[in-house]
This record gives C-alpha cells, sequence and structure tokens, in this order.
C-alpha cells in the first residue's frame, strides 16, 4: 500500500504528488501543508506536478448515458416493450440485495441488447433532435399558403 501523502523526487526543481496533496498542501496546518515547507525548505525551486493518467482514446464510454430513465427510455422503443419493461422492473428490485445495484442492472441491461451501438445511436439521434429543437438560432419553415 502507498502512502498518498508523499512527495516524489524527480529532480531538484520538480516533485510529483497526487493530485489531492497537490490540493491539501495548499490547506493551512495539513499534513500535506507541514511536508511540503519542508520540502521547500531542501529544495527551494521545487515546483510539484501531478502525474497524467493515460487515457485510452479508442475506449467508448457507453455507459456514460445509461440511466435508469433512458434504459427505461430505449426498452419502449422496442418491439417486446412490454415484456422487457416488466424485467426491467423486476431487475431493478432485485438489484437493490446487491453490492452495486446499478452494476447489476446495467449487467443485464447489456446482456439484453448485446449490440451497444444501437443504443448510442439511439441517444445520439435523440440529443441532435433535442438540440435542433432548443436551437434559438434556427428560423422557422413559411407556413404554407392557402389558396
Amino acid at each position: 500500500m502507498t502512502n498518498k501523502n508523499t512527495i516524489r523526487y524527480i529532480d531538484e526543481k520538480t516533485a510529483q504528488v497526487t493530485k489531492a496533496f497537490q490540493k491539501n498542501s495548499s490547506i493551512f496546518g495539513t499534513e500535506e501543508f507541514k511536508l511540503w515547507r519542508e520540502y521547500k525548505a531542501m529544495f527551494p525551486e521545487a515546483v510539484m506536478v501531478t502525474k497524467a493518467i493515460k487515457k485510452n482514446p479508442d475506449k467508448l464510454n457507453i455507459t456514460k448515458n445509461m440511466t435508469y430513465e433512458n434504459m427505461a427510455l430505449y426498452i419502449s422503443q422496442q418491439d417486446d416493450a412490454v415484456l422487457v419493461m416488466a424485467e426491467f422492473r423486476k431487475q431493478i428490485k432485485l438489484s437493490k440485495v446487491k453490492a452495486n445495484p446499478y452494476r447489476a442492472v446495467l449487467a443485464w441491461f447489456k446482456q439484453q441488447y448485446s449490440d451497444i451501438n444501437d443504443y448510442m445511436d439511439y441517444f445520439e439521434e435523440l440529443a441532435a433532435k433535442k438540440a435542433a429543437e432548443n436551437d434559438m438560432f434556427a428560423v422557422p419553415a413559411p407556413a404554407p399558403a392557402n389558396t
């Protein structure tokens, strides 16, 4: 187990710390504040840097909009909506005893709708439709003339 209240020496002008350490070091009286003052006494020109976490740009964030409400909305658009919605409600009730109820329901939903791209496409289209409806710069089409 690593101590989060540590400073990693990089060179005389650079010290690597966690974001939490960096935040807490600016609060007078905290352990991080005291430790940073001690470090600065040894290396006066030192600055804090935090390690950037490398993110995989190819990884899809498929749970971004997967709220219970959106799952229900998606299910309601399917051919077997009545049956699946009943099962969805059942899964939500059963998940209450799990350590992470949302994850249990999400796992069921992903199993039910294994082609997640359909789900993502549906909500992208829905978002585009809402954006078009709320576009304050959109000019309404002229009404047809009655002759």
